[in-house]
């Protein structure tokens, strides 16, 4: 019972956030000083720093924590 409470709380915060950062990248594409060009270098070299902090905080906490390791064989895993 306890389990499908914490996935529902989990699955409305995850929509939550989609909703959120797509209202949120819509105002500021459509609100922005900066050309289209400049703007997504901007995005893509934002995005890279972030996505390279997410990766070392899982990579650091998935040593300790089953969640953890979880994220970290979904979306760090090395290919061969």
């Amino acid at each position: 019972m306890a389990d499908k409470k914490i996935r529902k709380k989990a699955s409305k915060f995850l929509l939550g956030v989609v909703i959120g950062s797509a209202v949120g990248s819509i105002l500021g594409l459509t609100m922005a000083p900066k050309s289209g060009r400049e703007m997504r270098g901007e995005i893509a070299k934002n995005s890279k720093k972030t996505w390279q902090k997410v990766e070392n905080v899982i990579e650091k906490k998935s040593a300790s924590n089953r969640f953890w390791e979880f994220l970290h064989h979904i979306f760090i895993r090395k290919k061969k």
